[in-house]
């Protein structure tokens, strides 16, 4: 079996180095939690926008339909005008 000779020194290097290396591992475990968590927030937001969004284009699908509206009120207003001439008319007193 052959065994490395290591001073001191060197296993001092060695400890702080896997410090580090343990310090990293950590910090990038943190971030990443960090970063799944806010995939999921922005996850359920959109989940909820989307939901949003659909609600509203079922709200919206007979606007088409309020464009013939203006001419049937337009038409309805004449013809109640008409009514209200014929009934206030002197002379059809009842």
């Amino acid at each position: 079996m052959f065994l490395l000779a290591i001073n001191a020194d060197d296993k001092v290097l060695w400890q702080i180095a896997l410090g580090m290396g343990l310090v990293v591992v950590i910090v990038v475990i943190a971030l990443l939690t960090l970063l799944v968590r806010l995939v999921r927030d922005i996850d359920v937001g959109v989940a909820s926008l989307w939901t949003v969004t659909k609600r509203l284009a079922q709200n919206t699908t007979g606007l088409y339909q309020l464009a013939g509206t203006a001419s049937v009120l337009r038409a309805l207003r004449e013809e109640l005008i008409r009514h209200d001439k014929l009934l206030s008319e002197p002379g059809d007193e009842r």
